[in-house]
């Protein structure tokens, strides 16, 4: 991004700023060791001149004299060992700190057990009056309320921040709400057992993870479904031609966090999974931003057919995705400001208008620019 002279001189600072932090303490671990020799030595010179010179009358024989040396030599070995331990031992007493802060730490083990185990979810989906905080001083959510019917398909729409992903995290039961109520067909979520509760939920990121299993291990996930559904979820997500130019088709080993494909092939894979799954709801976070536009519009039709008769929710930011869902919810700085379907939002010329009025400026004005600039290359 070049940004390497920032980098450089953001180096250059912490390397001076540990070069001052350490400074006394080399000082420090320099001086004392040779201090602390050099009193030794005087010491041991003092007792044989004060004994060789009879000075104040001491007059010792060679082996008190001897006894003397060594009682001072003794005197002087712990704490020579001390100075020469010195950095040892503060590192020490930091390591003791933080084993303290890790021991005073809650435990904090998430409840996969209790609670009401579903069976046939309709995927109904009702907040009332939620308010939420990570950490319990901004408020993400204001007081939203909304109702997803079983079937139908939703969208959340808005600027970066303005919780849409927290909304999915909350249905997921990732974290828990300070106020009101989330119900999953009229059941409160707190009740139902949290496996339970994600079975029944499919959820696609941005950035899906890739386990270093195969491409099957990786669609099923240690879910009992057959080679012919995982086939069949292959070719739904349109990702039949590249699960074949793979050398050993599904039984191919990916790399750690699939590392080894593109973006757009973790994220077919990830299509896969979901609809192997087939899960009663869906929750889809810009899922095709990596897809190329045919492939997109491929899986696009797969999704219409599967999400027929299910609970969808999609966040969006390019607009043009979400034109044919059935409610639109459109989000601001934590709260709700509008709701309906794309063309009465559109209508009523709000917050949705404009932000769908900007969206397609400024895709006009990169075509406008694509074209200029294509223009003036040719030209050149």
């Amino acid at each position: 991004f070049n940004i390497q002279h920032e980098k450089q001189k953001e180096c250059k600072k912490y390397t001076s700023d540990y070069c001052k932090s350490r400074l006394p303490g080399g000082i420090i671990e320099g001086f004392l060791p040779g201090f602390m020799t050099i009193m030794e030595n005087v010491s041991v010179a003092i007792i044989v001149w004060t004994c060789v010179n009879h000075w104040a009358g001491i007059n010792l024989e060679v082996g008190l004299i001897y006894v003397f040396i060594t009682y001072i030599k003794q005197l002087f070995e712990p704490i020579t060992r001390t100075i020469d331990n010195l950095e040892t031992v503060q590192e020490a007493f930091v390591s003791i700190n933080k084993i303290y802060d890790i021991l005073d730490k809650k435990e904090y083990i998430e409840d996969l057990e209790s609670g009401i185990k579903l069976k046939d979810v309709k995927g109904k989906i009702e907040f009332k009056n939620v308010w939420f905080s990570y950490d319990n001083n901004k408020w993400i959510l204001k007081n939203v309320s909304f109702v997803v019917e079983p079937g139908q398909s939703i969208a959340l729409v808005g600027k970066t921040g303005c919780g849409k992903t927290t909304i999915t995290n909350l249905i997921n039961r990732f974290y828990e709400i300070q106020q009101g109520e989330i119900l999953l067909d009229g059941v409160n979520i707190k009740d139902i057992n949290k496996r339970s509760l994600r079975k029944h939920i499919g959820i696609i990121l941005q950035d899906p993870f890739i386990f270093a299993r195969t491409i099957q291990e990786n669609i099923k996930l240690n879910n009992h479904i057959s080679e012919d559904q995982i086939i069949e979820a292959i070719k739904l997500a349109s990702a039949q031609d590249f699960v074949n130019s793979l050398p050993n088709n599904i039984n191919e080993i990916a790399k750690e966090r699939g590392a080894s494909y593109s973006e757009g092939q973790k994220q077919l894979l990830a299509f896969a999974r979901i609809f192997a799954h087939n899960p009663s709801i869906f929750i889809l976070d810009e899922a095709t931003a990596n897809i190329d536009t045919n492939t997109e519009l491929l899986i696009q039709k797969s999704i219409d057919i599967i999400s027929a008769k299910k609970t969808s929710i999609f966040i969006a930011h390019r607009l043009s995705t979400i034109v044919n869902v059935d409610k639109i919810i459109v989000l601001n700085e934590g709260e709700i400001v509008e709701m309906g379907n794309h063309s009465e939002l559109l209508k009523t010329g709000g917050y949705y208008s404009k932000l769908y009025n900007s969206y397609y400026t400024s895709l006009r004005i990169m075509v406008i620019d694509s074209y200029y600039f294509a223009r003036t290359y040719y030209i050149v």
